[in-house]
C-alpha cells in the first residue's frame, strides 16, 4: 500500500469500511476512514475509547476510574482482528493495533502478506 492509496478495513471477518492511506511512520499507518453500515457494530468501543482519550486534554492526567476504563476499552479494540486489504486485492496487512478517531485512523502493522492470484 502507497500513499493515496484505498483499502477495505475489515474487523473480526466483517468488511467495515474504506480506508484512504496518507502517510506511513515506522510500522504505523494514518489515514482516513469511510464506515459501511456494517461498522455500527463496532462503532460504540471506538467511540468510547475517543471520547475518554480526549476526557483529559484539560487536566494532566484522567482520574483513576477513567484510566481503567480507558485501559478496558484499549484491551478490547486489541482483542479485535483486524486487517486491511489493499483495493487493488495484492496486499493484506494484519493489523496488531487499531485506532479509529472520528473520520481518523491510524494501524500499526503486524503482518504484511501479498496476496496471491490477485488481479
Amino acid at each position: 500500500m502507497t500513499t493515496g492509496s484505498r483499502a477495505r478495513l475489515t474487523i473480526n471477518g466483517t468488511d467495515v469500511g474504506h480506508v484512504r492511506v496518507r502517510t506511513f511512520a515506522d510500522s504505523w499507518g494514518f489515514g482516513e476512514f469511510e464506515p459501511s453500515a456494517a461498522f455500527a457494530e463496532f462503532a460504540p468501543l471506538f467511540g468510547r475509547w475517543s471520547l475518554l482519550l480526549h476526557a483529559g486534554h484539560d487536566e494532566d492526567r484522567l482520574n483513576p476510574a477513567a484510566s481503567e476504563e480507558l485501559r478496558r476499552a484499549e484491551l478490547a479494540i486489541d482483542a479485535l482482528r483486524c486487517t486491511l486489504l489493499s483495493d487493488d486485492g495484492r496486499e493484506l496487512l494484519d493489523l496488531t493495533q487499531l485506532n479509529i478517531d472520528g473520520p481518523l485512523i491510524d494501524w500499526k502493522v503486524g503482518q504484511r502478506r501479498r496476496v496471491k492470484n490477485a488481479g
